[in-house]
């Protein structure tokens, strides 16, 4: 009698001991990328367009100059970022 408890406790350890082995295999693991630090200037929001005020060429023209100018430096630094992320 003795030798048969003896037998079904260590298959009872064994069958715990196999089912905690396999719990890792179960779990679904995800690949965590590398922390990139970042320049404060490439995660900063693109400036406001200034309104236009007017409908002459005078006032058309610095306008426009201005917007493309806004345009160009929020392109540069998304395109920088794009980059850095990769």
């Amino acid at each position: 009698m003795n030798v048969k408890r003896r037998l079904q406790k260590l298959l009872g350890c064994l069958s715990i001991l196999m089912f905690v082995w396999t719990l890792p295999g179960c779990t679904s693991s995800t690949k965590q990328s590398a922390v990139v630090s970042l320049p404060a200037n490439l995660t900063a929001p693109c400036p406001e367009l200034s309104p236009l005020n007017g409908t002459t060429g005078a006032d058309v023209l610095p306008w426009a100059v201005g917007v493309v100018d806004k345009y160009n430096d929020c392109a540069r630094r998304h395109s920088a970022l794009v980059n850095a992320i990769k």
